[in-house]
């Protein structure tokens, strides 16, 4: 009455391929994180200290928001 579809079995090549895909996603995403907590961290002692000019801060958050304008090109054109 009904027809059967024969299943096609997935390589383990592809199967691996897409758990460690997802693996490094998950992963470099957390590290991503981790590494911007840390900089708007390290950004708000800065701010905090006495001892750090305000130039240095300046300097500093300029240099964040190019590295995240650098980052976002390099996703563009990757």
């Amino acid at each position: 009455m009904y027809k059967t579809i024969k299943e096609l079995p997935m390589s383990k090549e592809k199967t691996n391929e897409g758990l460690f895909g997802a693996a490094k996603k998950f992963s470099d995403a957390f590290f991503d994180g981790l590494k911007s907590n840390a900089i708007n961290r390290a950004l708000k002692q800065a701010e905090k200290n006495k001892k750090v000019p305000p130039p240095i801060i300046q300097k500093m958050r300029q240099i964040d928001k190019l590295a995240k304008e650098l980052e976002d090109d390099l996703k563009h054109y990757s």
